[in-house]
């Protein structure tokens, strides 16, 4: 995944729109600045937008003080292909409510972008998974070491440690290739069957040769 274009309004410490960042041509990069200048809200609104997942205990403690409603832009491309979130939250109108998330799925075409998202978040959500080949876990446990967590790999179950390795090299490609298989194996083995009892019928038939051929001459 490469980032080509973050655009917030509202997200944390940034109020309003604020100027897009754009990383074309950048490579690598170092963000300076004092302790609550923003620094890992700009991560915080990356990860926010491609898995709805940030270090804040919830979506709403996300929006700018005093304003209701954010919304976090993301511009990326994996290989050749760009791709742009949209995620928006508002607040609950009423106490006791819950607030609203709003999630725009789109691919760039030749005449711009266009929607490719899912009936439901949850499947929007699963379309950028599959999409990056990664969810928040793998992200947090291998691209991104979050402020206090630089252990967070180590500190894991063998059981939780071998997962994440599994999906940071993709290794559940091979787990579909596997059913695939069983289930092309099925279907062969069904064919299989059909054509061995389509067999036996025709020996059945065969072996009464004699008998149709006795009948046909008494026949005439």
């Amino acid at each position: 995944m490469i980032p080509f274009k973050l655009k917030m309004r509202n997200f944390m410490c940034y109020r309003g729109s604020v100027p897009p960042l754009l990383f074309d041509g950048i490579h690598t990069a170092c963000i300076c600045g004092d302790n609550g200048n923003g620094k890992s809200a700009l991560i915080d609104a990356m990860t926010w937008a491609l898995w709805g997942r940030t270090r804040a205990k919830s979506d709403d403690d996300l929006i700018h003080l005093g304003q209701t409603e954010m919304e976090v832009e993301f511009g990326f491309a994996v290989g050749q292909q760009p791709y742009r979130i949209i995620r928006k939250r508002s607040k609950p109108k009423r106490r006791g409510r819950s607030g609203r998330t709003i999630l725009e799925f789109q691919i760039a075409t030749g005449d711009g972008f266009r929607s490719i998202t899912g009936d439901s978040i949850a499947q929007t959500q699963q379309k950028i998974i599959d999409i990056l080949h990664m969810d928040y876990p793998t992200f947090t446990n291998s691209a991104f070491l979050r402020q206090g967590h630089a252990d967070e790999f180590t500190v894991k179950r063998p059981v939780e440690r071998k997962q994440v390795l599994a999906d940071i090299l993709g290794l559940s490609f091979y787990d579909e290739l596997e059913e695939r298989a069983k289930d092309l194996a099925k279907q062969q083995e069904t064919e299989k069957a059909q054509l061995n009892s389509a067999i036996k019928d025709i020996g059945d038939e065969l072996a009464r040769k004699p008998a149709y051929e006795a009948e046909f001459e008494e026949a005439q």
